[in-house]
């Protein structure tokens, strides 16, 4: 049965962060007493679908914390993580948070005799910028068929599961959007020019085939991924303008290019914008105190998400809308510690000053 709310599909990695806070990273061979430790629940899907959900409603009273319970504010999209988890005792306390948050859990998979993703941060106190080494476990346990929902609206994807995973389903995620029937299309109305509604995040990045970006409706990356994406050599990147950069994906069949720039803002453009040679657009940062930057994307692009699944159908999109939202979102996770527990509400973030 469809969900009455535009349903927005995860489909990535679910990892156990566990994060140290230090002064500086240590030299090599050098051993450091660090100024604290924690131990959390991330993944870029994970952190991503969770700043969906979030990012929907206002934050609940902490009398009513849990779905069904009286009080609790509604949501606006239907979030659903896709993704597996191993047997081991992390599974069922990170599948609880989610539920928690609001986000629907039911594709995400128990694999027997698999560990959970496992995710070791290290965050320098005085800049808030983090290093992070992965091991993948039963995120990498996936197999490439089909996990996209039926009912999905809008699918978005990192690269931190197997890569023939993520081709498939982007593939058919934009063959739903070609061939979906008019029952769903009640909320999102596609256009005949540009039909499909899904949401790269390439992270971390490799290199992509073509194929991949056509049709692609929103491309979400920072300046690094951009460099590896766009097969450029390192003397033409470091050459190009944003323009430049954003173009080389324009022109390979990207509807909306993001580029995240850290603390400088986001770059971003459109095909529309590009066919009549209008430039592209750099929003500055919103005014933040950075305390931790291990979320700050991963809450732009569910922040942008939940706005794409809110827009009525893509042609009346308003991407400098979502652009500045997801914007807003992210100055107040860096404000913030850690990475599931920095994403913020929507109330949370309508209060937040522009650059």
């Amino acid at each position: 049965m469809s969900s009455p709310l535009p349903v927005v599909a995860v489909i990535g990695s679910l990892n156990v962060d566990f994060i140290t806070r230090t002064t500086r990273v240590p030299a090599a061979g050098e051993t450091l007493i660090a100024q604290s430790f924690d131990i959390g629940f991330g993944g870029k899907g994970s952190n991503q679908a969770v700043a969906c959900a979030r990012l929907s409603r206002p934050k609940p009273s902490s009398s009513s914390r849990h779905p069904g319970e009286t009080g609790r504010p509604s949501p606006s999209v239907d979030v659903r993580m896709v993704g597996a988890v191993g047997s081991d005792p992390f599974a069922e306390d990170f599948l609880a948070g989610l539920r928690q948050d609001g986000v629907n859990v039911d594709a995400v998979r128990r694999l027997e005799g698999q560990k959970t993703g496992i995710a070791n941060i290290i965050v320098e106190e005085g800049s808030g910028e983090n290093r992070i080494m992965v091991a993948a476990n039963a995120n990498y346990a996936l197999k490439a068929e089909t996990l996209l929902p039926v009912d999905a609206d809008v699918a978005v994807f990192q690269l931190e599961i197997p890569l023939e995973v993520v081709l498939n389903n982007i593939t058919e995620a934009k063959r739903k959007g070609l061939e979906v029937s008019p029952s769903i299309l009640f909320r999102i109305r596609l256009s005949n020019s540009h039909r499909s509604q899904v949401i790269l995040n390439p992270a971390p990045a490799v290199p992509l085939d073509a194929a991949v970006f056509k049709g692609l409706s929103h491309l979400i990356m920072n300046e690094s991924e951009a460099a590896i994406l766009s097969g450029m050599s390192d003397e033409e990147f470091g050459s190009a303008d944003l323009d430049d950069i954003a173009s080389n994906f324009l022109v390979r069949g990207v509807r909306n290019v993001i580029v995240t720039l850290g603390a400088k803002g986001v770059f971003y453009h459109t095909s529309p914008w590009y066919a009549i040679r209008k430039p592209g657009t750099t929003l500055a940062a919103a005014r933040a105190t950075v305390v931790d930057t291990t979320a700050a994307g991963d809450t732009f692009v569910g922040a942008y998400a939940v706005a794409v699944a809110k827009a009525r159908a893509l042609d009346d999109f308003d991407v400098d809308a979502a652009v500045a939202f997801a914007n807003r979102a992210a100055a107040r996770t860096v404000e913030r510690k850690g990475a599931r527990a920095a994403v913020p509400w929507l109330d949370e973030v309508d209060g937040v000053a522009e650059a």
